[in-house]
This record gives C-alpha cells, sequence and structure tokens, in this order.
C-alpha cells in the first residue's frame, strides 16, 4: 500500500488567470492483480482545509484511468492511497483549452516537493 501526495499546489492568478483550471490524473496499474485507488483532493482558503474530492477506481491489471477535477482555488492539494505499490499516477494542470499547463509532481507521503524526506516528528 502506498500513500502519495501531490503537496500544497499554489493556484493563485497571474494577470487575472490561474495556472490550473483543471487538475487531470493518469493513473495506471502495473501489478499482476485488481488494485484500488482512494483519491481525495481538498482547496485551500487561508489555514482552512476544505475535502471537495472522495473518489475510488478500482483497476485491472493494466489497466488505466484519466480524471479530471475542477481546481480554481488559490491552493488545493490531492492524495492518493493505493492498495499496490506498482501504480503509477501521473498528474497535470490544464488551461480553458485543454492544453497542459503545469505538471504536478506526486510524492511519497513523508516526502517534501523539493524531494527531501522528513521523518515524523523531526524539526524541520
Amino acid at each position: 500500500m502506498a500513500l502519495l501526495t501531490t503537496g500544497l499546489i499554489t493556484n493563485t492568478k497571474v494577470f487575472g488567470i490561474r495556472p490550473s483550471l483543471t487538475f487531470s490524473v493518469r493513473i495506471t496499474n502495473d501489478d499482476l492483480i485488481r488494485t484500488s485507488i482512494q483519491i481525495r483532493g481538498c482547496y485551500y482558503t487561508g489555514t482552512q482545509q476544505t475535502e471537495y474530492v472522495f473518489d475510488i477506481v478500482t483497476l485491472e491489471p493494466g489497466g488505466v484511468a484519466n480524471s479530471d477535477y475542477y481546481t480554481q482555488f488559490d491552493a488545493f492539494e490531492f492524495q492518493f492511497i493505493t492498495s499496490s505499490d506498482a501504480v503509477e499516477i501521473s498528474a497535470w494542470g490544464k488551461e480553458d483549452s485543454g492544453d497542459f499547463t503545469v505538471v504536478h509532481r506526486v510524492l511519497p507521503a513523508g516526502v517534501d516537493q523539493d524531494g527531501v524526506g522528513r521523518v515524523a516528528g523531526a524539526n524541520g
């Protein structure tokens, strides 16, 4: 089982336009058995976190799922809980026209956006 996260994604407007109007997710099951993925999305208003996405996707071996989520918020975060470590998740931001604008990193929970692992309870 794996817990993956995008971490906090800042999505504030630049010249009146957000970098990501839609958050696109592609999930592939590279395992030999059926797997399930729980997808949770939250947006932030100041320090207030509000969950607005709760999906469960089940994929057969070799299966692929593509999903798009509304992200017209100043800040948001997605978390993925998988029943297999052989699941691959990719994420992008899209603009109005559907063109990809930003590649979002999906990392194991406990790894900061800079790629440095942190130990629970450690000051950092």
